[in-house]
C-alpha cells in the first residue's frame, strides 16, 4: 500500500477536494510546487490542472473583494510564468514587493530580504564590470 502525501487533500472520488479552493495562498503554493513534478507523477499533473483552473477562475472583480490586490497580481504573474520557469532574481524582487504589501509581513525579514537583494545585485554589477573590462 503506497502512502501518497496528497491523500489528505483528496476526496472519496480520489479527486482534489473543492474546499481547497477557498485557500487562495495554498492554491498558489500548490500550483508552484506542482511544476516540480516529473512526467511520471500523475498526481502533480492533477494538482497543476486543479490549481490552474481555480486560480484562473479568479477575475479582477472577485479578487478585489476576496483577496488583496497584491496577492491577485502575484497569482497573475505566477500563471503567466511559473516561479520555477523564471529567472530567480526576478522572482525574488517580485516576492519582496508582494511580501512588503502583506499585512502580516515581518519588518526585520523584509529589511534583510531587501539588503540581500541589493547586495546580490551589487555583486552582479561588479562581476559584469570585471567581465567587460
Amino acid at each position: 500500500m503506497s502512502c501518497d502525501a496528497f491523500d489528505r487533500f483528496r476526496g472519496e472520488d480520489s479527486r482534489f477536494k473543492e474546499t481547497l479552493a477557498r485557500d487562495v495562498r495554498g492554491m498558489l503554493q500548490l500550483f508552484q510546487v506542482a511544476h516540480l513534478g516529473t512526467p511520471s507523477e500523475d498526481i502533480m499533473d492533477e494538482a497543476l490542472s486543479f490549481t490552474r483552473n481555480h486560480l484562473e477562475s479568479l477575475d479582477g472583480h472577485n479578487a478585489s473583494s476576496a483577496i488583496a490586490p497584491h496577492l491577485f497580481k502575484h497569482i497573475q504573474n505566477a500563471l503567466y510564468i511559473p516561479r520555477y520557469g523564471n529567472i530567480e532574481v526576478l522572482v525574488a524582487r517580485e516576492y519582496i514587493s508582494y511580501y512588503e504589501q502583506d499585512e502580516s509581513h515581518n519588518e526585520i525579514i523584509l529589511k534583510f530580504a531587501k539588503l540581500n537583494f541589493n547586495f546580490c545585485q551589487f555583486l552582479c554589477i561588479q562581476e559584469l564590470e570585471t567581465l567587460t573590462r
